[in-house]
């Protein structure tokens, strides 16, 4: 009789995601999605645009003024040698390809099967299972310069052993709580697991969107042990 626990990964993956290539310049890109059984969320911070080079304006020649006394005697005054000035040119700053990047990986809260009674079960008398498995997940996730508000809720599949499944929101709960039990019909061991489906919204600036993509599961199982109940006549 054991329990098997299986970990979900909560990632935070920082690249660009694909609804978000278009517009992420000068601003983050955010998007929120299941992957292979994981809370992936992306960001990604634009690169800064380029800024245009100065205009060179065009260099004009220096104009010589006549002398103002000309001698007719003498040659005309020749034009003084003028250099053109040198402009120089302003490369142009390159776009910035530096990126921003986070990892968080965060675990759900492993699910658990409890059952009463808590030994053996008997047959056609209801045995009452339960799970410690919380209803909601909310996190708060910083990434690059923007809050992410992650809210998840859970929903519950049972399944008995013996081929009967009960799919509810409910925990359940020991005696007397009748919100998930089950009455078998025949002894011998039976292996129940429980399968919880996480799906929820995302909020990023006050605006809330689903979150895309297959539920995220977890399953856990336990192995109970059914017997009969023994017979007493009396006269």
């Amino acid at each position: 009789m054991g329990i098997k626990r299986y970990a979900l990964v909560f990632s935070l993956l920082i690249f660009i995601a694909p609804k978000a290539q278009a517009n992420c310049t000068d601003k983050t890109c955010v998007d929120v999605f299941t992957e292979q059984n994981q809370l992936v969320i992306t960001a990604q911070k634009g690169a800064v645009k380029p800024t245009p080079a100065p205009v060179k304006k065009p260099a004009t020649k220096p104009v010589a003024k006549p002398d103002p006394k000309p001698v007719i005697t003498k040659p005309p005054t020749p034009k003084p040698i003028t250099k053109k000035p040198v402009v120089k040119k302003v490369a142009a700053p390159k776009p910035s390809t530096a990126s921003l990047s986070d990892k968080l990986i965060k675990l759900l809260p492993a699910g658990d099967i409890n059952f009463q009674p808590s030994t053996q079960s008997v047959v056609n008398i209801p045995t009452y299972f339960w799970t410690q498995t919380p209803e909601r997940f909310q996190a708060v996730v910083p990434i690059l310069d923007v809050i992410v508000y992650v809210n998840l809720y859970s929903t519950l599949t049972w399944s008995f052993g013996d081929g009967a499944q009960l799919t509810t929101p409910l925990r359940g709960g020991p005696f007397p709580n009748p919100s998930v039990t089950h009455a078998y019909k025949t002894k011998g061991d039976k292996e129940v697991s429980l399968l919880v489906s996480w799906q929820g919204t995302w909020t990023v600036n006050g605006v809330t969107s689903p979150i895309v993509g297959n539920l995220i599961t977890q399953r856990i199982s336990r192995n109970i042990q059914v017997v009969s109940a023994p017979t007493l006549f009396i006269n």
